[in-house]
């Protein structure tokens, strides 16, 4: 391709980090492996266990599952890290919603696990920065909607 930047190698390996942690975990929720439950068994847990209603459910499992791909493919990829923010913005909010969990971590009480509220967090700005950005040029996005020049 011509004309590659530094910022163009570097949104590709924002969108392969990206796209390849958030396709594990939506792997986990939609086939069931790296120890995941399975798509209906997460449905369940996140209605019974966490009183997320089951349309949310299973748009979360899709969110991670094709965000994840389409992030690490650089395709429909705003799209994709929009489904990816507004699931990272839940898992904030109730990671939050634990029992202290914002003033444990900055109490430093044993026990609190700031990762709980960090890791999403930070997988979060990682989509919203997409959005914002774009894929880059080393995408499915620019290959196939890139606009010709006449």
């Amino acid at each position: 391709m011509k004309g590659i930047s530094r910022t163009d190698v570097g949104l590709l390996l924002l969108r392969l980090g990206l796209g390849l942690t958030i396709l594990f975990f939506g792997s986990q929720k939609m086939l069931g492996v790296f120890g995941g439950y399975g798509y209906m068994n997460t449905v369940n847990a996140f209605h019974d266990k966490m009183g997320i209603p089951t349309v949310f459910a299973h748009l979360a499992i899709y969110a991670e599952f094709l965000g994840g791909l389409g992030v690490l493919a650089g395709l429909l990829t705003s799209i994709a890290s929009f489904g990816i923010a507004c699931t990272m913005s839940v898992a904030v909010f109730m990671n939050m919603r634990a029992g202290g969990a914002l003033a444990a971590i900055f109490s430093g009480e044993k026990g609190a696990d700031p990762s709980k509220l960090f890791f999403p967090g930070m997988l979060f700005f990682a989509a919203v920065t997409l959005m914002i950005v774009g894929p880059g040029k080393i995408s499915l996005d620019t290959k196939l909607f890139r606009q010709s020049k006449r």
